[in-house]
């Protein structure tokens, strides 16, 4: 944002500098006696007083892009703000890292997976060995995590949810009990890629299930987990309605668990298939963003236990089911869930993939297909 502002010849405001949100505060129209665009960082900071000002000042003039505001916080769940915007501004949620932007590399699954068929089977899979597939989920996509490994990268991850629990979140709410908050960060990397079950988590932590009530939407504001909600249509009955929780980088999800590359190495360890489907789910949460083919990010369970890790579903209707298999070997009954789901809607199932850990695409019929994980980025 620095670099597009200095590109441009526009103004950059920085609300956590001091002295500035005081300013602000006191006179918000000040703001835009500068050159365009205007860029105000941590904008929640300034809260309706702020907004009110950008609406007015938008309202006044018809071009677009003339004001881009950036934050810590999803703002339209911040309690003390109630100005929307609406008609007025695009959202844009900003992800930690993709594969293919720290690759350099394509990142078109999600559009892949609803064209051709023959696309997909001639993917020719990068090298990817087992070890390095275990570094790539310990690092995760926070920029600063990049370069860091070891204590390092552990302090940084410590201090972030330290930071974030104690002081981001007390900006904008009352939390009574900040030990129970920072405790239940650590239950849902626990739990990521698992249905979310209110009931057995505040049991867990010892709290009332209204105060977790409260507490989840806050880690949801600043970014540190979302809910998947289930996917269903009306040909498909009795599906359970429970969302799946994710920690939003799976980095910060394996330094919770306190797992290293060499844990995810051992066998049996029980944390590599819940982390994997974390990663996949991100890296097709960020693409969605992006892709020319806009879909909605759901799972999918049934009463009988049928179920299909990760649904993709296009504004037309198409569906492609995403399953997600940490070993290099997929065998035909990988593909029950996706077969059960392509026989209930017919014509609108496009592709079932079963993601693994092999090198190379597999044909298992018609529009059923594995491929290497690094199809995710590489296709």
């Amino acid at each position: 944002v620095r670099r597009v502002c200095e590109a441009t010849g526009g103004t950059y405001v920085d609300l956590e500098e001091p002295g500035v949100l005081e300013a602000v505060e006191l006179d918000p129209t000040a703001l835009f006696q500068g050159k365009r665009p205007i860029v105000i960082d941590e904008f929640q900071q300034g809260g309706d007083a702020l907004l009110r000002a950008v609406k007015r000042w938008v309202d006044r003039r018809k071009s677009p892009g003339q004001v881009l505001l950036t934050g810590s916080t999803r703002f339209t769940t911040v309690p003390m703000i109630s100005e929307s915007l609406a008609g007025r501004v695009v959202l844009l949620d900003l992800w930690p890292l993709s594969q293919g932007e720290l690759r350099q590399a394509s990142d078109g699954f999600v559009q892949a997976v609803f064209g051709a068929a023959s696309r997909l089977k001639a993917f020719a899979a990068p090298s990817l060995t087992r070890m390095d597939v275990y570094r790539m989920l310990c690092t995760g996509g926070f920029p600063a995590v990049v370069r860091l490994s070891g204590p390092a990268r552990q302090d940084w991850y410590e201090s972030y949810i330290r930071t974030i629990t104690q002081r981001d979140i007390s900006t904008f709410s009352r939390v009574q009990d900040l030990d129970a908050l920072q405790r239940l960060v650590s239950v849902l990397s626990a739990r990521t890629a698992q249905l979310l079950n209110l009931t057995e988590i505040a049991n867990e932590l010892d709290v009332p299930r209204s105060t977790l009530g409260n507490y989840l939407p806050l880690l949801e504001t600043v970014g540190l987990v979302y809910r998947l909600p289930a996917w269903s249509t009306n040909l498909v009955s009795r599906t359970v309605r429970h969302r799946k929780i994710y920690v939003t980088d799976v980095g910060l999800a394996a330094n919770l668990l306190g797992v290293d590359p060499k844990a995810l190495a051992d066998p049996l360890g029980r944390a590599l298939g819940p982390l994997l489907e974390t990663f996949v789910a991100g890296e097709l949460a960020r693409q969605r963003t992006w892709s020319r083919v806009r879909a909605t990010l759901h799972h999918f369970r049934d009463h009988r236990g049928r179920e299909v890790d990760l649904i993709l579903e296009a504004r037309d209707g198409r569906v492609v089911g995403v399953e997600v298999k940490a070993s290099a070997l997929v065998q035909l009954k990988d593909f029950r869930g996706l077969d059960y789901l392509a026989g209930r809607i017919g014509e609108r199932f496009r592709h079932g993939v079963v993601l693994y850990l092999g090198d190379r695409a597999m044909s298992f019929g018609p529009g059923r297909i594995a491929l290497p994980l690094s199809a995710l980025w590489a296709l």
